[in-house]
């Protein structure tokens, strides 16, 4: 499984408080330290670089290339943000809300997600390496033709995920069971806890095409 302490951390310098206007266009921050109020922020393009975000709340829109590289965020919101395409390297985000939240196509690398919501989002044909996804809602979330390489599922709700054709390498699930999800079959190589097996047995045995007899 992924070892957190594996996966190379946001790596930031002193930072400069700046506020952040609401008001949209482009948004491209570096070194900064931003403490959001409560007005959502409008953008059409976003680049953060070497920051850390707190409360920061983006407005659903259409966010293509979206980049995120050495960022700390926290309490924040990013729900039914297309970042199509866009970059997320070396990013840590707790508490956050990012229902709908898009990445088709886009990439992930030494990314760390906690206590949050990627209900509904998209990761469809992305590449994500070095991943973990723990105590997340990704209900619903898709991750079609995505390739999946050192990504650990822990203690997340998977129900409605959608794994079809998925390509994984070195990926485990640990505290979730596999009922509801879509795609069990392309899962192949999978690490699980035998516990966790078991409490699958009916996705898996629904994937491998077994016909339970009844008593």
């Amino acid at each position: 499984m992924t070892d957190v302490s594996a996966l190379q951390a946001p790596d930031l310098p002193e930072l400069e408080e700046l506020p952040l206007s609401a008001g949209g266009g482009v948004i491209d921050l570096s070194g900064a330290l931003v403490v959001a109020d409560s007005a959502p922020v409008q953008a059409s393009r976003v680049r953060v670089r070497e920051s850390e975000l707190r409360g920061v709340v983006f407005e659903a829109g259409n966010l293509p290339g979206l980049t995120l590289a050495d960022v700390i965020m926290s309490d924040c919101g990013l729900s039914n943000v297309d970042g199509r395409e866009g970059h997320l390297i070396r990013v840590e985000m707790r508490r956050s809300q990012l229902v709908g939240f898009g990445l088709t196509g886009g990439e992930g690398r030494d990314v760390r997600i906690v206590d949050s919501s990627l209900q509904l989002a998209s990761f469809a044909s992305a590449t994500l390496r070095n991943v973990v996804f723990e105590r997340v809602n990704l209900a619903e979330a898709s991750f079609m033709h995505a390739r999946l390489e050192s990504v650990a599922f822990r203690d997340c709700r998977l129900d409605g995920a959608d794994f079809r054709h998925v390509k994984l390498a070195g990926c485990a699930i640990r505290g979730a069971s596999l009922d509801g999800v879509m795609g069990v079959e392309a899962l192949r190589g999978l690490r699980m806890p035998w516990p966790d097996v078991l409490a699958s047995a009916a996705a898996l045995a629904v994937a491998l095409g077994i016909e339970v007899e009844s008593d």
